[in-house]
């Protein structure tokens, strides 16, 4: 399974700024596709070029450079995903108690056993 990121992502993951970046793709340096207008890169390809952003400031393997981008933007991505799951629950919960809140209403409407007016009786309406 290949992971793309974008423009901002590399640049979250590199620390280097997505002007910097989008050089490096237009002069060759890392290559991508563009999707919809927008770059996608391999995160090897990125690694390739930029070591990865971290505390360590001693350079570290690149095999490990490419993990970490990757578990980076897993997490980000499980972020993502928790958050939106969250948003659509409250969307959920809230849509289902509107529901009920209308089905109650229907019911009485439809239940409505008010006693008739005498000029109603008396009509026959």
């Amino acid at each position: 399974m290949k992971n793309y990121l974008t423009l901002g992502q590399a640049s979250k993951l590199t620390g280097k700024s997505k002007p910097t970046i989008s050089k490096a793709v237009k002069d060759g340096k890392i290559s991508a596709e563009k999707v919809d207008g927008v770059y996608q890169i391999e995160i090897s390809e990125l690694t390739r070029v930029y070591e990865a952003k971290g505390d360590n400031p001693a350079p570290a393997p690149m095999v490990s450079g490419v993990a970490e981008i990757e578990n980076r933007f897993l997490k980000e991505k499980i972020d993502d995903l928790q958050d939106r799951l969250t948003e659509m629950k409250t969307e959920r919960d809230t849509a289902l108690q509107e529901a009920r809140e209308d089905r109650v209403r229907l019911i009485g409407l439809l239940e409505d056993q008010r006693p008739k007016s005498f000029w109603s009786r008396l009509v026959g309406k």
